[in-house]
């Protein structure tokens, strides 16, 4: 096996690294120092081997599925819907946890009659939900 090559072109490092699926060597240009972790992960995220492709619509999920947590409870989600640090953590952690097979769904019932939902669909797909329920009463 080749050792890893680095070399300098116009300011950027340039590394040679494989795909962690099929071992195709690829030449990675970076503006700073890559671990040989994060050289490989690159390699990976650009082969078109079939294993590399699939890697890479699963990352594509999980990271539409990151955002759409933001969008819906976190920083990216208007302000008078935004809930607390801890739960947007929490919800991001079940989407890691539905990412890795670990679990198959997660639903959170938070104050104000808002329910999180974070589920995997038979596409692979990881879908996040906010449904908020308002109730109404009436005094005599």
């Amino acid at each position: 096996m080749r050792p890893e090559r680095e070399e300098k072109r116009m300011g950027n490092i340039v590394k040679t690294a494989k795909c962690r699926f099929c071992g195709q060597m690829t030449q990675i240009e970076a503006n700073e120092e890559l671990t040989a972790a994060q050289a490989e992960e690159q390699a990976t995220m650009t082969c078109n081997c079939p294993d590399a492709v699939e890697y890479q619509k699963e990352k594509q999920r999980k990271e539409k599925a990151m955002q759409n947590v933001a969008a819906l409870f976190g920083e990216a989600a208007a302000p008078d819907k935004r809930c607390g640090e801890g739960i947007v953590k929490i919800l991001k952690a079940a989407v890691e946890e539905i990412y890795t097979g670990g679990l198959a769904k997660v639903t959170l019932n938070l104050r104000g009659g808002v329910k999180a939902s974070i589920s995997q669909n038979s596409k692979g797909e990881i879908n996040v939900e906010r449904t908020e329920t308002k109730k109404q009463k009436l005094t005599e």
